[in-house]
């Protein structure tokens, strides 16, 4: 018996060269291990797959090179890739075990000991597991997100792709929602500035009204010209009379002197009506106060109303801005869209044996190649023999 094993040793190693041996070892090994795993230990994993599409009812934003390239909006695309990264994150497994128990899905009898996932795991180890059994990639041309589930029942395939739609379907809901409310909660919030602005723009505009008296300057002032025109008109009346009859009376005559005086109280009225206008300090200060002058009180006026009008102007035009976010809210609904449902497996797709075991013997044999060749260019760099 010894001298069987000594002859098969003899046969099938040390009569071997190093390469031979390293051959053995590197790729004979690996591939016979892999094919004695494939073929009797590794359990069966059923497949169930799903497609689905974040869809909405918003209005579509002209993209002229998007267009042309045929790709979808830049919205829909980023809420793809967002749910393709929540997919296959540890968020949707907190988000799953809240109605499904993950590790008995993941750790029953008829699975092998090396594809479990073993008892007492870690969010580290669950996620790298998670990544191993489900799958999922978005297409950025069609918005087409490919889901694929892997677990050793046929039920639970079923059972747990449509948990992970589900939990998807809440995601986009969730985004959406915030969404719109994100927009809203910004025209509201400048609604409300706006109407602070509003509200005491005509606070300082009815403190500057008690304070000078007067609702209004600007017709105040048109009053004031107007009075002055008339005062004038009334002061070339005067002269031209005046005139008139110096022609034929005496400088001394009663209405020579009466004239006089209309026409020395019209000239003080005129003085003191522009004084009041132009805020004059030369002026005639026992009919005008230069605190009190038109001028002032429009120094402090004008700001006010122009700060006023910008307000109430603001203020409208946040209104409309208010009602458009309604309108767009509205409108920027999106939903998950599935129209490839997944479904029972009938029968276990993976592992795939033979070409696992292939992948196992070209892999191997690759990297015994590659070896050689590196082991090859340092011999003859170091000058070796």
């Amino acid at each position: 018996m010894n001298r069987n094993i000594k002859i098969i040793l003899n046969k099938f190693w040390k009569n071997r060269n190093i390469k031979q041996r390293s051959f053995l070892f590197i790729v004979i090994i690996p591939t016979l291990l892999a094919t004695l795993y494939f073929s009797l230990i590794a359990s069966d994993r059923y497949v169930s797959t799903a497609k689905f599409a974040i869809k909405g009812n918003e209005s579509p934003q002209l993209d002229l090179l998007g267009g042309m390239a045929g790709l979808p909006s830049q919205s829909t695309a980023s809420d793809g890739y967002i749910l393709q990264d929540f997919i296959m994150s540890y968020s949707i497994l907190s988000a799953i075990k809240t109605y499904i128990n993950i590790e008995p899905l993941f750790n029953r009898e008829e699975a092998d000991i090396l594809s479990r996932l073993g008892d007492n795991s870690t969010q580290e180890k669950q996620e790298q597991y998670w990544r191993k059994m489900v799958t999922s990639s978005f297409d950025p041309t069609s918005g087409i997100t490919s889901l694929t589930v892997r677990t050793f029942n046929p039920n639970d395939s079923k059972i747990l792709a449509d948990a992970v739609i589900n939990a998807s379907e809440q995601l986009i809901n969730t985004l959406s929602e915030r969404s719109r409310h994100d927009d809203l909660s910004f025209a509201e919030k400048e609604v409300k500035l706006a109407e602070l602005r509003v509200k005491k723009a005509r606070q300082a505009m009815n403190l500057f009204r008690q304070k000078h008296q007067d609702l209004d300057p600007t017709q105040t002032a048109v009053a004031k010209m107007t009075l002055i025109g008339q005062l004038e008109a009334q002061l070339a009346t005067a002269k031209a009379e005046l005139t008139a009859k110096t022609g034929f009376m005496k400088s001394d005559a009663s209405p020579i002197k009466a004239l006089k005086r209309q026409i020395d109280a019209l000239e003080i009225q005129i003085v003191a009506e522009k004084s009041s206008i132009s805020n004059n300090s030369m002026a005639v200060n026992q009919f005008s106060d230069a605190d009190n002058g038109l001028s002032s009180v429009f120094a402090d006026y004008e700001p006010l109303l122009i700060e006023r009008t910008f307000a109430e102007k603001a203020y409208t035009s946040v209104l409309a801005s208010l009602e458009a976010a309604r309108i767009e809210a509205a409108k920027k609904h999106r939903y998950l869209a599935t129209f490839v449902a997944p479904t029972v497996p009938d029968e276990a797709l993976e592992p795939y044996r033979i070409k696992s075991i292939f992948t196992v013997f070209l892999a191997t044999f690759v990297a015994w190649g590659i070896g050689l060749l590196g082991l090859g260019a340092i011999r003859d760099h170091a000058g070796w023999v």
